[in-house]
């Protein structure tokens, strides 16, 4: 019987002995942000004064003056900096997620506040793009029946197509995306970026996915009842499930604009599940890394 060693994951009371001023996190966002000491974001000199008054770093070369926040996801938030990493601890470490109005109670801001909050974190948890599934792969698409007919124009359907690494018996890294038709030139993109090629890939019978044969082992199968998909699609459709769950739990619908979104957090949070020990850091990381985003950019 295969035995999985549950990780450890850091605890609320670990927080907050680890962060309990803002001083405490202003410095772990500056190990976060520059681990090998300060670089100047603008000529990538590598002294600084520092302007403790106002919490910032000036480069002693080009005079060009940063925070640990300047530039990154929290660019231009006026709340503390506590605020800010007790949102990232939440989104990243509670199981489910959580909402922009449990986020709102949690934080004691205005909702606008905490929305643009958890979308600016939505999109650190974003993936990179840069690890591709190899040897083995189930692929599927389905539709999220979740979006508000009265605020996306009566599109109230998002298909999504999904993907599971199925090559060992515990399932493995997934990616999900928000298409807009289910014509082969959409799926044929999603698929470039996220399985290496000669990846065998199981599907079900689709003539859409014909294509597949020319760069991968495609193997299709066709699907006459649910009883089909546990037997050649089983992972991928735990995922598909385990996904409708959360956000008919967690969210009260689904907008098609931001669908995107919601789904690289699902994502984020389903890659890390056995790295739970890690999670927030990695979040936070991606947080200082991901160039600065306006609440324009996150409404339009």
């Amino acid at each position: 019987m295969l035995t999985i060693k549950e990780p450890v994951m850091l605890t609320i009371f670990d927080f907050q002995k680890r962060f309990p001023d803002e001083e405490a996190c202003c410095q772990y966002l500056f190990n976060t942000r520059w681990p090998k000491g300060f670089q100047c974001p603008k000529c990538s000199h590598n002294e600084a004064y520092v302007i403790k008054t106002r919490k910032l770093w000036q480069c002693k070369k080009c005079r060009h003056q940063a925070s640990v926040t300047a530039g990154t996801i929290f660019h231009k938030l006026r709340q503390p900096l506590l605020l800010l990493i007790w949102a990232c601890y939440w989104m990243s470490t509670t199981k489910k997620g959580i909402s922009a109005k449990e986020l709102q109670r949690k934080l004691g801001v205005s909702y606008q506040t905490a929305w643009t909050l958890a979308h600016k974190i939505r999109v650190a948890m974003k993936s990179s793009g840069n690890h591709q599934i190899k040897n083995q792969v189930e692929f599927d698409e389905t539709c999220l029946g979740l979006a508000n007919k009265r605020y996306d124009s009566g599109r109230a359907i998002i298909k999504v197509v999904v993907e599971v690494d199925s090559a060992t018996q515990r399932m493995g890294m997934a990616y999900l995306e928000h298409i807009q038709s289910e014509n082969s030139t959409d799926i044929k993109s999603f698929i470039e970026k996220t399985v290496e090629p000669g990846t065998l890939i199981r599907t079900d019978g689709k003539v859409t996915y014909k294509f597949l044969s020319k760069k991968y082992q495609h193997e299709p199968h066709k699907m006459y009842d649910k009883k089909d998909n546990a037997i050649h699609l089983p992972k991928v459709h735990i995922v598909i499930a385990n996904l409708k769950m959360w956000l008919r739990g967690v969210h009260n619908h689904l907008p098609y604009k931001h669908a995107q979104r919601y789904l690289d957090e699902y994502n984020f949070r389903f890659n890390r599940r056995w790295k739970l020990d890690n999670i927030f850091d990695k979040l936070m990381c991606r947080a200082v890394e991901r160039s600065a985003v306006t609440f324009a950019e996150l409404t339009g």
